[in-house]
C-alpha cells in the first residue's frame, strides 16, 4: 500500500477486503482493488469538497443533539444504525404502525427515527425533555469546538431569519481559531463573496468574515462576540436560537445569555478544555451534578500498570502499533487514528433507564480484568436546563489523538483526566472531602428497618426551616428523609433546590439560595408540628385526615359537596402527640440551640422557640454546642472507608451502589467501610455536603442541611436497641410541669416511655 494516501477514518482497502470483492463482482483482485480505492477517494473527496453535506460525525455528537433537542440528523449511517436498532417490533411500539406498503411494514422517515433517537437518549441520562444549555467538556482535539461550529451553520441553513451568536476570549481568537471553522462548515453553494440586499458574506483565511458577522442568503445571521467586549453592550437585543461560546467564559455571561435564549426557544453550547481547573463557570454546571455515565479512563490505571495506549482509542493491540509503524514506514495505515465510542450501544435492550450510573466506552481490546480511573461521559446538572458532556480525543480521528497521547505520557494522573478526559479538578477544596456520591449515597429501599431514629431541626427567620431524619443502625447513620425535599408539600407543591451553584467570588462560594429556601412557605410554629406529624404519619394525623385527600398540593374532604379543612386549628393541633400511635417512631428532637434559646417578648412575657414548641406539645433537646471543626471531624470519619480493591471514586455501577447499602453483610467489598450514607431522595443534603466550603459563614446558602448533620454526630447519639419500650420525640419526661423541660434542657442521651405512657 505504499503511495496510497493515508486517512484518520477510512484506510485503504485490505487484501482481505480486495479479495472479497473480486469474488463478489467476478473482476481480477488488481481491478477489485482499483475499484475500491475508487470508491474510497470519492467518499473522501465528497468528504473535504463539502462537510457540511457530507462530513462524518463521531457518536458523542448525536447524544449532545439528543440533550438539546436538536431537531435535524445529515448523518445517514448514523440513522441507518438507529433504524436498525429500533426493528420491526420497536417501529410498532415506538410509533404504532399497523399499515402495509407493498406486503411489508411501512418504514418510518428519518425524521421519526431521529426523534426515537433523541427521546430515548435523553430518557436513558435521566431528562424528561431538551436543556437549554450543554457544556461540553473536551479534552485536546477532542472535536468540541468543531462540533459547536456545524450545529450553528445547520441552523442557520435549516431556519428562515435564524440569530447565532460566536463567542471567543478575545476579537484575535475568534478570527483565528473559530470563524474558520463556520466557513469550513459553511454549505458549498454559499461559499461566496457575496453583498446584496438580503446577503452579505465576506471572508478571508486571515481577516475571517467582514465586520465579525455574515448574513446568509436565508436571512439567517451568525454575529461573532468575544470576552474583551463590555457583556452589557455586546449581549443587548440579543434573541438568539443558539449561542457558542467557546473557551473560558466568564460565568455571568452564561446565565444572561441562558435569559436571551428564552424568546426563540434557543439552545446553547459553551464548549472548552478546563485547562484553568474547577472555574466559576464549570462550577455552575458541575457542583451537585449527578454522573449519569461513564467511561473507564484507560490511561488512569489503578491497579498499578501502565496506562493502556490502545485501549483508550478503542483499538485492539496490534491496531494501535500499526498506527505507528505506519508513521516509521511513511505508509498510510491500515486502520483508523481512533474507534470513538458506539453510543447506541448505552440504550441497548434491557439496560436501565433514566437516573442509573452506566459504564461504557474505552475496550477496543476486549474484556480486561485490570482497574482503572472511572471519569464522566455525561452528568445531570441539578439545574435540570443544564446538562454536560465530555468529549476526549478518542472521539476525533482526526486530531491524530496518538500523538495526544504521546504528549500525556509521564504526566500526572491530574493532568490527563484534563487533558485527555476534559475533567476539571477541584482546585478550591471542601470541607468534606471524604464524601462520594458513589459510596454514599445510596437507593432509599436500601435504609434498613429498625434502628433508633433522630430528629433534627434548623429554624430560621429569614427563610424556610430545614429538617432532617437520621436513622442509627449498629454503627451506621443514615440520613432517610429532609425537609423540604423532592416531594410535594401540601399547600406548595413539589419546591425548588435549597440551594444552587453559584460563580460569585470567583467559584469560591457556598451556593445562592434556591427556590426551596426562600421565604416563600410563611409557615409558622403549628405548621410545621404538622409537617412533622404528616411525614412521620402520627396517629393524630391519620385520625384527621380519615375522608380526606390530596388535591393539587392541598388537603380536600371526599364527598358531601364541601371543600373541608386544609388544615387543623391551631389549637386541635397543639394537641397532637406522637405518643399516640406514630407509625414513625422519633427517640429523640433537636432543634438548633441559638435559634431556640434566644429569648424574645411575646404578650409581655420572655419566650424562647423551644418554650413555644413545649406549647404545641413537641419537645426538642437543644443542640451540643461544639465548633465546627470538631463536627466536620466527626462527619469525615463516618465517611471515611478503605477498598478491598482500587476502584474508582467516580464510577461505580448500580450493583456496587446497592452493594454499599444497608446492613454490614452488604459491605463485604471493604477492608474499612464508611458508616454513613444518604438516600438518593436527600438531593438538597447531598449536594450541600459535597459543595459546602464554610467561606459565607452564616449566609451560606448550603450551611442548614450540613448543620444538621454536625448536630447529629456531635450528639453522639446511638442505636440503643430493641427492648420493651416505646421511644418518644426527644422529651426529658414527666409531667406537664416538668423541670426537664426549658431552655436549660441538655441532651443525656435518647429517652424511652414504657408503652403504656
Amino acid at each position: 500500500m505504499q503511495g496510497i494516501k493515508g486517512h484518520a477514518r477510512v484506510p485503504p482497502p485490505g487484501w482481505e477486503d480486495i479479495r472479497a470483492e473480486a469474488i463478489i463482482s467476478g473482476i481480477t483482485e488488481e481491478a477489485a482493488a482499483i475499484k475500491l480505492l475508487g470508491m474510497r477517494a470519492l467518499e473522501l473527496d465528497l468528504e473535504a469538497t463539502d462537510p457540511f453535506c457530507n462530513g462524518w460525525e463521531p457518536p458523542i455528537w448525536h447524544v449532545c443533539d439528543a440533550l438539546l433537542g436538536f431537531p435535524w440528523c445529515y448523518d445517514k449511517s448514523f440513522l441507518k444504525k438507529c433504524r436498525t436498532r429500533m426493528g420491526k417490533e420497536e417501529v410498532e411500539k415506538e410509533e404504532g404502525r399497523k399499515s402495509q406498503v407493498e406486503g411489508r411494514m411501512e418504514e418510518p422517515t428519518d425524521q421519526e427515527v431521529w426523534d426515537w433517537f433523541c427521546e430515548r437518549m435523553r430518557k436513558h441520562l435521566g431528562y424528561e425533555r431538551a436543556v437549554k444549555m450543554l457544556l461540553i467538556l473536551g479534552g485536546n482535539r477532542s472535536a468540541k469546538s468543531e462540533y459547536a461550529a456545524k450545529r450553528c451553520m445547520m441552523m442557520v441553513a435549516e431556519k428562515e431569519n435564524a440569530r447565532v451568536y460566536a463567542m471567543h476570549m478575545s476579537e484575535a481568537r475568534s478570527k483565528r481559531d473559530q470563524q474558520p471553522l463556520f466557513w469550513k462548515y459553511m454549505p458549498l453553494a454559499w461559499q461566496v463573496q457575496v453583498a446584496s440586499v438580503k446577503a452579505y458574506i465576506k471572508f478571508k483565511a486571515k481577516t475571517g468574515f467582514a465586520e465579525n458577522s455574515f448574513i446568509a442568503f436565508n436571512g439567517s445571521t451568525a454575529i461573532f462576540l468575544n470576552y474583551t467586549q463590555d457583556k452589557d453592550r455586546a449581549l443587548q437585543g440579543m434573541e438568539a436560537d443558539m449561542v457558542a461560546p467557546d473557551e473560558l467564559i466568564p460565568v455571568d455571561w452564561i446565565e444572561d445569555i441562558l435569559l436571551r435564549l428564552a424568546t426563540r426557544a434557543g439552545m446553547g453550547i459553551p464548549t472548552f478544555t478546563p485547562i484553568n481547573g474547577y472555574t466559576p463557570t464549570v462550577k455552575i454546571f458541575c457542583d451537585g451534578a449527578k454522573v449519569m455515565q461513564t467511561i473507564p479512563a484507560s490511561l488512569c490505571p489503578r491497579d498499578g500498570g501502565e496506562p493502556d495506549e490502545a485501549r483508550a482509542l478503542n483499538l485492539a493491540p496490534e491496531e494501535y502499533t500499526d498506527l505507528w509503524k505506519a508513521v516509521d514506514e511513511k505508509r498510510a495505515a491500515m486502520g483508523p487514528q481512533s474507534n470513538p465510542e458506539e453510543v447506541l450501544d448505552w440504550i441497548a435492550e434491557g439496560k436501565v433507564e433514566g437516573g442509573g450510573l452506566k459504564v461504557g466506552g474505552e475496550g477496543g481490546g476486549g474484556k480486561t480484568d485490570r482497574v482503572f480511573d472511572e471519569v464522566p461521559r455525561v452528568m445531570k446538572c441539578k439545574d435540570p436546563r443544564k446538562a454536560v458532556v465530555f468529549f476526549n480525543p478518542s472521539d476525533n480521528p482526526y486530531g491524530n489523538p496518538k500523538e495526544v497521547i504521546a504528549d500525556l505520557r509521564k504526566k500526572s494522573r491530574a493532568y490527563v483526566r484534563e487533558r485527555f478526559y476534559g475533567q476539571a479538578e477541584r482546585t478550591i477544596s471542601v470541607l468534606i472531602p471524604k464524601f462520594r456520591r458513589n459510596i454514599h449515597v445510596i437507593p432509599a429501599s436500601q435504609i434498613p428497618e429498625g434502628g433508633t431514629n433522630y430528629f433534627l431541626y434548623d429554624p430560621a427567620a429569614n427563610r424556610n426551616s430545614f429538617m432532617s431524619w437520621f436513622k442509627r443502625k449498629g454503627p451506621n447513620t443514615y440520613l432517610y428523609r429532609e425537609w423540604p425535599g423532592n416531594y410535594a408539600i401540601p399547600g406548595v407543591g413539589v419546591p425548588g433546590p435549597w440551594a444552587i451553584p453559584s460563580g460569585k467570588k470567583d467559584g469560591k462560594n457556598d451556593g445562592a439560595p434556591g427556590e426551596g429556601q426562600k421565604p416563600s412557605f410563611g409557615f409558622g410554629n403549628a405548621r410545621y408540628k404538622f409537617e412533622m406529624a404528616r411525614l412521620e404519619r402520627w396517629g393524630d394525623w391519620r385520625k384527621w385526615g380519615e375522608g380526606k385527600k390530596v388535591e393539587d398540593g392541598r388537603w380536600r374532604v371526599e364527598g358531601g359537596g364541601g371543600k373541608g379543612e386544609e388544615y387543623p386549628a391551631d389549637e386541635d393541633l397543639a394537641e397532637w402527640d406522637e405518643r399516640n400511635g406514630a407509625e414513625e417512631v422519633i427517640t429523640s428532637r433537636f432543634i438548633d440551640s441559638r435559634a431556640a434559646s434566644t429569648p424574645r417578648i411575646e404578650n409581655d412575657r420572655p419566650v424562647t422557640l423551644q418554650t413555644l414548641y413545649d406549647e404545641l406539645n413537641i419537645f426538642f433537646f437543644l443542640t451540643p454546642g461544639a465548633d465546627i471543626t470538631d463536627g466536620v471531624s466527626k462527619i469525615n470519619s463516618a465517611l471515611d472507608y478503605e477498598e478491598e480493591d482500587q476502584r474508582s471514586e467516580v464510577g461505580a455501577t448500580e450493583g456496587e451502589r446497592a452493594e454499599v447499602g444497608a446492613t454490614e453483610g452488604q459491605l463485604g467489598r471493604f477492608k474499612n467501610p464508611p458508616h454513613y450514607f444518604i438516600s438518593e431522595d436527600c438531593e438538597n443534603s447531598i449536594y450541600a455536603v459535597e459543595s459546602w466550603m464554610n467561606v459565607d459563614g452564616q449566609e451560606g446558602a448550603v450551611k442548614d442541611p450540613v448543620d444538621l448533620m454536625r448536630y447529629f454526630f456531635t450528639a453522639e447519639c446511638e442505636d440503643v436497641g430493641p427492648n420493651d419500650y416505646r421511644a418518644r420525640g426527644g422529651v426529658a419526661y414527666g409531667g406537664k410541669g416538668d423541670s426537664g423541660r426549658g431552655e436549660n434542657r441538655v441532651y443525656r442521651g435518647p429517652r424511652r416511655l414504657p408503652v403504656s405512657a
